[in-house]
């Protein structure tokens, strides 16, 4: 995998990718990570960490980490994995489940598949979902444009 346009912030542990990036293979990293605007992923994205996908990131396998936050329009063709927390940002699309062991936050026009989670969800606007699995609560709230 080549690297030149990955930077490391060591104090925190984070991996950052600049916008417009590709990879390959598929991408497995210990720590944390914010993905750039319009970066492409032909397989899985593992992080340790959390990661942050900003907006337009399209990643053809599954997403796992401790806590995730996908960007705007962005796609996953497989599911999302978390230890902890979910969120998932406008018109954003998850091909398969989102499973979170703790809270998942769902913004307008998203579509996914079943949508887990050991906590909380909480849900803006219209989304579009199989199936809603909260072990606590399921909160609603109206799209505030």
């Amino acid at each position: 995998m080549e690297t030149n346009f990955i930077k490391r912030h060591k104090d925190s542990n984070t991996f950052i990718i600049d916008g417009s990036s590709f990879f390959d293979e598929p991408v497995y990293l210990k720590g944390n990570l914010i993905v750039g605007d319009n970066t492409d992923f032909w397989s899985d994205l593992i992080v340790t960490g959390s990661l942050e996908l900003r907006k337009y990131v399209a990643i053809k396998g599954s997403v796992r980490a401790a806590n995730v936050i996908i960007g705007a329009h962005s796609t996953v063709d497989g599911g999302v994995t978390t230890k902890q927390n979910c969120t998932v940002l406008d018109h954003a699309m998850i091909g398969g489940n989102i499973t979170a062991g703790g809270d998942v936050m769902l913004r307008p026009n998203i579509r996914a598949g079943i949508v887990g989670a050991a906590g909380n969800i909480e849900v803006t606007g219209r989304i579009y979902v199989k199936e809603l699995r909260a072990e606590k609560k399921i909160i609603a709230r109206k799209d505030m444009l």
